[in-house]
């Protein structure tokens, strides 16, 4: 009885002391703000954690969420849009390279060959020859889109005569006064319409018997308009006044350029006579006849592609070709034996190297036409330009 008395008292010892550290830990489990078991179930609540769950606002957020945010799938963090390197860096805007205000340039195109004039072939070599067609010029922006020109030519040649000798004479063109203006379809692409009036002061005369001189001055501008490949007739008509028409396209790259343009040329005679009669031409009136036209027409149509392959200096090569249709020259021969007249198509091409130096751009092209009147006289030209800007 006596170890089944101290047996009872050591459990009843262990079981206060098991009871009493259970409680301690359910007081520490309660709330800091609880002072006090209630049997409200609201203090038994526990916060959830599903996708209806109140969002709470984090210290790096500092912000209540906005309206919405708190819809997000289980699990599902906000991700705020990131800009791409393309997004964020500013769009430049291309446009073409500035013009200068101002330019004035000189050019220079040495020609050889035979002049091709109507009518058959002459003996011992006539008109065959050399030359060098000098022009000056310039322009002058009066407006953004809006610009105004000038340009004078004078060439120089030494050309066979019908009796196999050489002379050589010179004769100044028909200056052109010139207009251009431009239509701005992007930043680098102008649509440009042109327009031309000459003076008609142009040297030489189709007259065998009115004076040699004269004569040879008609041949000499007809030797100039051959060289440049037939690309600028209204400046070399003998007596005529030109009227000039165009329009184009014209893009500009960084690098690359494009371009293209028809015109069309008129040049009225004003004056001036026609004789073949006379030595030493003496053509045979039992070949055909010839008439010296009150209009000339022709129409020009060209197409260019440039590419700068060095940047400083800036270096471009580039390739020009035109289509020219003669409809009607400054003078028709009709041939009494019915003999096809030579072709009024004529395709020219013209390779040119090209630099600028700030406000220096110097070129170099080669002129060389294929097939036609001009091909079949071996003419082809070597031209030189230059341009400077204010």
């Amino acid at each position: 009885m006596r170890f089944s008395l101290r047996l009872g008292l050591i459990l009843v010892l262990l079981s206060g002391h098991a009871l009493a550290a259970k409680g301690k830990k359910t007081d520490d489990q309660k709330p800091s703000g609880a002072t006090m078991d209630t049997n409200d179930p609201a203090d038994k609540e526990t916060s959830d954690h599903g996708p209806f769950a109140p969002a709470h606002k984090t210290p790096e957020e500092g912000a209540t969420p906005s309206e919405g945010e708190g819809d997000k799938g289980e699990g599902e963090a906000e991700a705020k849009p990131k800009k791409t390197e393309a997004e964020a860096a500013p769009v430049e805007e291309v446009k073409r390279r500035p013009r200068d205000k101002i330019v004035v340039y000189a050019n220079v195109v040495i020609g050889f060959g035979t002049v091709p004039e109507p009518g058959p072939p002459l003996k011992n070599d006539a008109n065959k020859g050399t030359g060098a067609t000098f022009m000056v010029g310039g322009r002058y922006d009066v407006s953004p889109t809006f610009s105004l020109g000038l340009r004078v030519p004078w060439t120089t040649a030494n050309i066979r005569q019908g009796d196999g000798t050489d002379a050589a004479s010179q004769a100044l063109g028909a200056p052109e006064l010139m207009g251009e203006y431009r239509v701005a379809l992007s930043p680098r692409t102008l649509l440009p319409i042109d327009f031309g009036l000459g003076i008609p002061i142009a040297q030489g005369n189709y007259d065998t018997i009115g004076g040699q001189p004269q004569l040879r001055q008609a041949i000499v501008n007809d030797f100039a308009d051959a060289a440049s490949g037939y690309r600028d007739g209204e400046l070399f008509g003998p007596k005529r006044l030109p009227i000039v028409f165009g329009v184009g396209i014209d893009y500009q790259g960084k690098a690359l350029s494009l371009h293209a343009a028809t015109k069309f040329v008129a040049g009225i005679k004003t004056g001036g006579t026609l004789d073949y009669s006379g030595e030493p031409f003496g053509a045979d009136p039992t070949e055909g006849s010839y008439q010296l036209k009150s209009v000339m027409f022709r129409n020009v149509t060209s197409a260019g592609i440039g590419y700068q392959v060095i940047d400083k200096p800036a270096l471009t090569v580039a390739l020009d070709s035109w289509v020219v249709t003669n409809a009607v020259n400054n003078v028709a021969f009709n041939s009494n034996d019915n003999v096809t007249n030579p072709s009024p198509v004529q395709v020219v091409f013209e390779p040119r190297l090209g630099a600028r130096f700030g406000k220096i751009s110097p070129s170099v092209g080669y002129i060389f036409p294929i097939g036609g009147r001009l091909a079949d006289n071996h003419i082809s030209g070597l031209e030189l330009h230059c341009d400077i800007g204010f």
